[in-house]
This record gives C-alpha cells, structure tokens and sequence, in this order.
C-alpha cells in the first residue's frame, strides 16, 4: 500500500510568511535559525559529506567536464555511471531500497554542489532523483518501490517526470492527454508531453492524464491520475529531443501516446488524485533549486573576485575600482541571503508542523534571479573574455537564464505569493474573500500548490519564543517589524481599494509579492547572523555582520521602493502602461515614427525594393 502523509491539516500549520501579510512576525517560526545538519542529524551529514566529495573527485577525473557538455550537448553515459556507482542518483530513495533516504535539506545541499560543478547535471539530478524518484517514493505501493526503487537508486534506469504539454504548459489539473480504461483493468493514454528532462533515456516515466471519474456533484467528470510508464509498453515514443540556450548538456524531449497499453498496477497513487501527485514534489523541488542557485552565486563571487584581482587595467586591478567593489559586495551580501533562506527552508520542511510552500516560492524566485544578476555581472567583468570562448562566463550567463522559468516561471510564483498572502486579509470582505478562491486554485494548479489547501491560520504579531539579539542587529529587526507593519497595511489598502477587481491588479499583486519576499530574505539573514554569533562570538562574525548590514539595507531600500509604488501615484504609471501596452497588442508591434528616417515617404520618393522571394516556411 501507498504510504499516508502524516501531516497535520494546512489549517493547522502555521506560515511564516503568509503571517507577514496580516503584519504578524512568527518568530517561534524563525528563531532559533535551525542547527546545522551536522548538529541535526550528524550521521545523514557524514552521508551528504561523502557525496559532495564523490563530486568532487568525478571533477577531478574529467568526468565533470563544463565545456565539453555544452559543445556536444549531451552528458555522457560514462558519467552518469559513475554518478550512480557513487550514490549520487540514489540521494531521494529510502535505505530500504539502497539509496541514502536524504531529507529535504541533505538532498539540497547535495543536489546544489552538484547544480554548481555543472548545471546540466543538476538537471540531471533534479530530474532523476528528485521529480522521478520522489513521487514513487511517496505514493507507490509496496509493490511498485520493491520493483523499481532498488534499479533507480543504483542508475540501473533513470526516471522520468511528463506532466508538461503543448497546450497546457505545466498546469495539471487541465491537461489534455487522457487515459482511458481498456476493459480488462489496464489503461489506453493518448496524447503529447514536452520538455520532458531524461525521457530519452528513461527507464521509467510519471506520466499525468485526465481519466473519467465521478465528480463531488455525482456527474461524470475528468480529474488527472499519475501513472508509471517504461518505454517498453505498447503506444510510447520519443519522437524528438530540443536544442536550448543554456543547459545544453541535459537532454528535454517530447512524446507521444498512442493508446499506450498501461498495466493496473502501474496507476501511482489513487485514480482521480494525480493532481496531489503533481504538485507534492515541487516544494522540495523549488528548494533544491535554490539550493542551486545560491551555491553557484557563491561560486560566482569568487571568481569574480579572482579575475578582478588579476586583470589590470589603467595600471591597477579592476578590484581596486568601486564599481567593481561594488558588484563584489552587493552579490556576496545576497548569496549570504540567499544561503539563509535555503538553511530555513530546509529545515521547515523536514518539519511536518509548518506549511512551508510560500516559503520555498520566494526562495527560488530570490535565488534564481540573484545567480542571473551574479552571472551578468561575471560577463561584465570580464569584458570581451566574458562574452567569448573557451572562457566560461558566457556559458555560466546561458546556464543560469533557466532558473528563472523551472520549477515555476518566477513571474507566476510572485502572483501565487501574494494571493495567497491576501486571502486571509481579505476574509473581512467576504465578496474579495469569495472572489479569490477561484483564481488561488487556478494559479495554484500552475504554481503547484495543493488545490485541498486550507487557509493557514494567520493569529496576531506575536514573538512566539523569547529572542534576545545582537545591538548591531537590532536596528534591522527594527525596520523589519516596521516594513511588516507597512505590509500590512499595503495589503489591506489594496484590498479596500481594488476589491473584486484586485485578483486582476497583478501590478499590484507583484508589488505586494516583492515586499513579502524582500521581508522574508531579511528575516531569515538576521536570523541565521544571531546563531552565528551564539556559537561563535562577535569577534569571529565580523564579516557575517557586515554583510547582514548590507544586505539589510539595500533590501530596505528595495522594500520602500515598492511601498512608495503602491502608495503614490503607481495607478497613474500603470494606466500609461496598460494604454500604450493595448497599442503595441493592437498593432502587433512597435508602431510609433523612427528618429532618423521619415516613415511616411513624399510622393516622389522611389518605392522600397521588392522582398525577395523565399521558399519554405516563413
């Protein structure tokens, strides 16, 4: 039988960052800042430590090679041997079944040392052991683990994850492929999936498609079901795989289903629940990424920092300039956010008594967009080197654009973060709070939230535990209780002001998800500054205290920004916007006169030369 969740109710799982929006600090959420792994779980950190050494060691042998991944665009068999005769496609699978059974926060750490080596093979790993593996573990029967688990924890198959379709994207609960029952207890899918990592290789795929069922009502209904599918089975092909920017090492397929013969006993989970299947990997996912994220910007810094020192230009090194000292300390102090976020995040979900999912949405939207700023900046640096081969940065800056779209484009993320932060506020309009559950549930099917969600119990601003901090630090707090005050009360201005219509305000909704992340980010980094200097004392955190300073800041400034948006005259702004953007829409383009060339040419003017004729597509 499939393994219940032990969670408690959503309802009963505080949220650290929804209370943000109700201008509550859940303190008793924060601090302490959680121990390291190796004060947590000491023989799980031997076990992580291990595996970023086994890392290591396939670096130094040649067997993680960057460039060689990129130009050939593929990852070679040999290496992913060696990845699985180490452990390291067997990080998500119990012990029982011979994987190393990480929890969330060992799972990051390991997948993000990897994902920084190379991040084609971080989306090796993502996928294999994280999106392929992770649903098996957590809804397969008995059954089902003891066949396959053992084979994907020694890489004997990799595993797969098709949820993604030409006309859906990634939104699970209206996909359009479908299964339906053979008569004899198997099923028939029929349908498309694209951008599928791994599923050239597979050995086995989640696959996700509508099946009949009985709606709540008692009327036939479609919901999606998960099934386990293996390239063996009758109606499966690969019928392509995609080249990409960056990446290029990974692999991303579409298939096709054509009355795919699937057994019974290859439904994962219940008939008609697939959508819980879905969306329950991608909290750990968005950590893992971030995970990623935040590793490589360290790596970034420091490598910046080396070319910096070395290059010497107008007869001193480019580190000697402020600009470049700028970019230094702006990018160190974030990847120190950034490292925070990842450490309370990791250790929220290993708990089963916190609802950690908004959490995670503002991690991976924070960290994805400091590594493609970080790997910007790299590219300026180095100048012309930065933007040529065999020098690395240019290849980092294609690497690095995907984590803005994985895992949840970050632009859709913001706007779950902020519904869902609003819905509790707006509970006292009861036509808002009404109007919003429709689109929560809608944008949640995309981000990847449960669509059984209870609201989180919001509560009053309470210190929960009793938290004594450093002087240095408490100017910061002090500034983060009052930014959340002011969160609060942007949140119930907009709700007054846009009622209903506020679900369609996004440029409202995104000011609002910014302010809530920038708190979070700087929750977090004071957080982990106060353990830092429990354990070790002021003297030895003096640059851990600079850069909380000046990460602290700068997000203060950014958080005020957005405040001043909201607070002046930004529908102005935004009207302008929502004009000219109908007008660009209607005309399809660009559509005002050019500076230079007279666009409407006088009547003696020769007419433009004929466009060649061309065969083919256009």
């Amino acid at each position: 039988m499939a393994t219940p969740s032990t969670q408690p109710p959503a309802a009963d799982r505080p949220s650290f960052l929804k209370g943000l929006f109700a201008g509550a600090i859940h303190d008793d959420l924060l601090f302490p800042f959680p121990p390291t792994l190796d004060r947590r779980d000491p023989d799980e950190a031997r076990t992580v430590r291990r595996l970023i050494a086994a890392a290591h060691e396939l670096r130094d042998a040649g067997l993680i090679d960057s460039a060689r991944f990129d130009e050939e665009e593929t990852v070679p068999d040999a290496t992913i041997r060696a990845m699985a005769e180490v452990g390291l496609l067997g990080i998500t699978v119990p012990r029982e079944y011979g994987g190393a059974g990480l929890s969330s926060t060992g799972y990051a750490r390991v997948f993000g040392t990897v994902a920084a080596m190379d991040a084609s093979l971080g989306v090796v790993i993502g996928v294999h052991a994280g999106l392929g593996c992770k649903p098996l573990v957590l809804f397969g029967t008995d059954e089902q683990k003891a066949r396959y688990l053992p084979a994907l924890a020694r890489g004997e198959m990799l595993a797969a994850y098709a949820l993604t379709e030409p006309e859906t994207g990634s939104d699970a609960q209206h996909i359009v492929t479908r299964a339906e029952p053979d008569g004899a207890g198997g099923w028939r899918i029929t349908g498309r999936k694209h951008w599928i990592g791994l599923a050239h290789k597979a050995g086995l795929i989640t696959v996700f498609a509508q099946t009949p069922t009985t709606g709540r009502d008692g009327k036939p209904t479609r919901r999606p079901t998960a099934f386990l599918v293996r390239p063996d089975m009758p109606g499966f092909e690969v019928v392509g795989t995609v080249r990409k920017m960056g990446i290029r090492g990974s692999t991303q397929a579409e298939l096709a289903f054509r009355d795919c013969a699937v057994p019974a006993d290859h439904v994962l989970g219940e008939v008609g629940r697939g959508f819980g299947v879905a969306v329950n990997v991608l909290n750990g996912g968005r950590l893992s990424l971030a995970a990623g994220c935040a590793q490589s910007a360290k790596l970034v810094v420091g490598e910046m920092a080396r070319y910096a020192e070395q290059r010497i230009q107008f007869g001193a090194p480019l580190a000697s300039f402020e600009i470049t000292q700028r970019k230094l300390s702006t990018l160190a102090a974030e990847a120190y956010a950034a490292d925070a976020m990842v450490g309370h995040l990791g250790a929220a979900l290993d708990r089963e008594d916190v609802d950690a999912s908004l959490e995670a949405a503002a991690a991976k939207v924070f960290a994805s967009e400091l590594i493609w700023r970080a790997c910007d900046e790299m590219v300026q640096v180095a100048g012309g080197r930065g933007y040529v081969k065999p020098y690395p940065y240019e290849r980092m800056l294609r690497d690095a654009r995907i984590n803005r779209i994985f895992e949840g484009a970050n632009d859709v993320l913001r706007v779950f973060v902020a519904l869902n932060g609003v819905e509790g506020p707006a509970e006292r309009l009861q036509e808002l709070g009404a109007a919003l559950k429709k689109p929560i549930a809608n944008f949640n099917a995309v981000a990847g939230y449960a669509t059984d969600r209870v609201r989180t119990a919001l509560g009053a601003a309470t210190d929960g535990v009793d938290v004594r901090l450093h002087r240095r630090l408490l100017p910061h707090k002090r500034f983060l209780e009052k930014h959340t005050a002011e969160l609060k009360g942007a949140t119930q201005a907009a709700i007054v002001t846009h009622r209903r219509k506020l679900i369609e305000r996004q440029f409202v909704i995104e000011r609002l998800a910014n302010m809530a992340i920038e708190l979070y980010a700087r929750a977090a980094t004071i957080a982990r500054t106060q353990a830092l200097l429990d354990e070790r004392g002021e003297a030895a955190c003096a640059h851990a205290l600079s850069l909380c300073g000046l990460f602290c800041v700068e997000s203060g400034r950014r958080f005020r920004e957005q405040r001043e948006l909201l607070a002046g005259r930004g529908d102005e702004v935004d009207d302008v916007r929502r004009e000219v953007a109908a007008h660009v829409r209607a005309a399809a383009g660009y559509d005002a006169d050019e500076a230079v060339l007279d666009a409407r040419p006088t009547p003696d003017a020769p007419p433009p030369p004929a466009a060649p004729e061309t065969s083919g597509a256009p």
